[in-house]
């Protein structure tokens, strides 16, 4: 019997398999371009025609017409269910499921709430010592840092007492076992033998999934003493690089982009001042999981990192890991070397948001991190310089982008911008030299599905797909869509299912990738969603583009109620007052046609 597990597991799951490290476990692949290429697992060739798309997450053969997510995949390739496949993938991550066949699945998946319940246990405990009249130099702290009461009741802060084992008495009176106490990862075990907390003394962050779940602690010192942070250890229900704090928060904030600083207290004083698409990585550089849950939530991502050594590094590898998943990228610089928390409670929330409008692209940041260690007064230094930008510019893909750079450095540097074109170009030419030579597509697997549905109907459901397949790869087309479409009219059944979830979703202020859009199509459409993501979508301009879509919708039933029109004109049992209003209608509708 199958198991329904929830939406957010599912895409948990699904972000936490890389589609390329998936795929290359069956298929040699080589990269080529933006996406990767090798013989299909599915059908006998000799060419490569299989492609994966890393930044969109799919997969697709354009010899045999089979594409689809990591999930569709795994189902392909295993000759799984889809059930039997989410299993498999969540093995694969050690994600674990809510529910198992086995006992020591179950026994495991127990052992995970129980976990989950002393999480809260801490946090309630820590928040009460927060507020305790002994602990006021913890207040003191957050009153001085400009914390209010109401975001510290928000942000569910508290305070972890000096005694070596307040919070281990407190959960072994309510019922928790050491074994229990030590896998939370809140106590530690004592060279006599004892156990004792591992948080003393500190400004606690209770760490928040995006269900609302408590799966671990950040800690801070009240003083100066090391280390200043101290974090919760990877347990059954915490994985720092699969989370991220204040993400629960920031993807409800209806706004297209996330600010991603480094620590807990940026977040928070950002929150305070009305900033609330913020979060932070938990105490490590930026991960895969991590950008790929940004992408989801946000249709723009803004490093703002310290401006000093590691912290240029860290903005550095954090740009490069997000532009390569297909993040809209760019880098917030604060003047000073300050950092958010600070320049925000100095120059108020107006100027930060000021500075989140002037961010820097990609390639502007790597060029002005490029100046600041080469010396550019000299003739050598220049040169290198130079060719070092014509790196960089050779991996922008917009051509306006690039013209745009290149004219800047060659006024900026007294170099002729052909001489900087020409370097350009070297550098492309390897690059768009190959031209994939791929099979005959095969449609048989796709015509059998269209065949399943009435002839009558293609142009309007290809139209619909189309149409659900932009809005995945571009949410902002959202706006343009919602007020000219009626979900209800789609011809499509499924479509119409699909549309709703996804409309739903919109207005919920939450996004969705093209991966997630597969899932919804389900094994028998999968591939007609792959393909037209892959092939079809690419458009110059979006907007123009779901424009064109819904006009051609459209005029379908335009058309359809045009033919509806003259049948009933036709029929001899017609009454003058009904005839007369027909002609009136069929007159608009001619007018309307004409008209587009």
């Amino acid at each position: 019997m199958y198991r329904h597990y929830p939406e957010e597991l599912i895409e948990e799951i699904r972000i936490s398999n890389d589609i390329l490290s998936v795929v290359g476990e069956y298929v040699k692949l080589e990269r080529k371009g933006k996406n990767y290429f090798g013989l299909c697992p599915f059908h006998s060739e000799k060419t490569p025609s299989f492609s994966v798309d890393p930044s969109k997450q799919l997969y697709y053969c354009f010899g045999c017409g089979k594409g689809g997510s990591v999930i569709q995949f795994v189902m392909d390739a295993e000759n799984l269910d889809y059930i039997e496949a989410i299993k498999l993938l969540a093995e694969r991550a050690r994600i674990q499921l809510p529910e198992g066949s086995s006992e020591e699945e179950r026994n495991i998946a127990r052992k995970k709430q129980e976990l989950l319940k002393i999480n809260i246990e801490a946090a309630r405990f820590f928040y009460e010592k927060l507020n305790e009249k002994e602990n006021s130099a913890a207040r003191e702290y957050l009153s001085n840092r400009k914390v209010s009461a109401g975001i510290a009741r928000k942000f569910g802060l508290g305070y972890s007492p000096e005694e070596w084992d307040a919070l281990y008495s407190y959960l072994k009176k309510k019922g928790y076992n050491d074994e229990i106490l030590l896998d939370s990862g809140l106590v530690l075990k004592g060279k006599s033998g004892g156990c004792y907390d591992r948080f003393r003394g500190r400004i606690i962050f209770p760490i928040f999934d995006l269900r609302g779940n408590v799966i671990g602690f950040g800690g801070r010192v009240l003083g100066n003493s090391s280390p200043k942070y101290m974090n919760s250890p990877e347990t059954l229900v915490y994985n720092k690089r699969r989370n991220l704090y204040a993400l629960n928060f920031a993807k409800n904030s209806g706004e297209k982009r996330i600010i991603v600083v480094e620590g807990y207290m940026d977040v928070i004083s950002l929150f305070q001042f009305g900033i609330i698409n913020t979060v932070a990585s938990l105490g490590t550089a930026l991960t895969e999981s991590q950008g790929r849950l940004l992408k989801k939530y946000a249709e723009e991502i803004i490093i703002s990192y310290d401006a000093d050594t590691a912290g240029m590094a860290a903005t550095m590898r954090g740009l490069d890991l997000l532009s390569d998943i297909g993040c809209n990228v760019k880098v917030l610089i604060i003047p000073q070397g300050k950092d958010p928390d600070e320049f925000v409670k100095k120059n108020g929330p107006q100027a930060f948001k000021n500075l989140v409008e002037n961010a820097l692209s990609l390639v502007e940041y790597k060029i002005k991190a490029l100046k600041s260690t080469i010396d550019t007064n000299t003739t050598d230094g220049k040169i290198n310089f130079l060719n070092r930008a014509a790196d960089l510019l050779s991996k922008i893909d917009n051509n306006m982008e690039r013209e745009m750079f290149i004219k800047k450095i060659s006024n900026e540097y007294d170099i002729s911008q052909e001489s900087i074109y020409a370097e350009v170009l070297r550098r492309i030419k390897p690059k768009t030299g190959f031209k994939p030579i791929v099979a005959k597509p095969d449609n048989n697997r796709l015509k059998s599905e269209r065949n399943s549905e009435k002839s009558k109907y293609d142009t309007i459901v290809d139209c619909e797909r189309m149409l659900l397949c932009l809005l995945s790869i571009d949410n902002s087309l959202y706006k343009v869509v919602k007020d000219r479409v009626n979900i209800d009219e789609f011809e499509n059944e499924k479509n119409k299912e699909i549309a709703k979830i996804i409309f739903k979703r919109f207005e919920d202020k939450k996004g969705i990738v093209p991966a997630e859009l597969i899932n919804l199509a389900g094994e028998e459409s999968s591939s007609v969603f792959a393909k037209l993501i892959q092939g079809e979508c690419n458009f110059d301009d979006n907007i123009k583009a779901v424009m064109d879509i819904i006009g051609k919708m459209e005029l379908y039933r335009l058309r359809n109620r045009q033919k509806e029109i003259l049948q009933l004109l036709s029929s001899e049992n017609l009454s003058v007052e009904d005839s007369e209003k027909l002609k009136l209608e069929l007159k608009t509708i001619l007018l309307k046609m004409k008209n587009m």
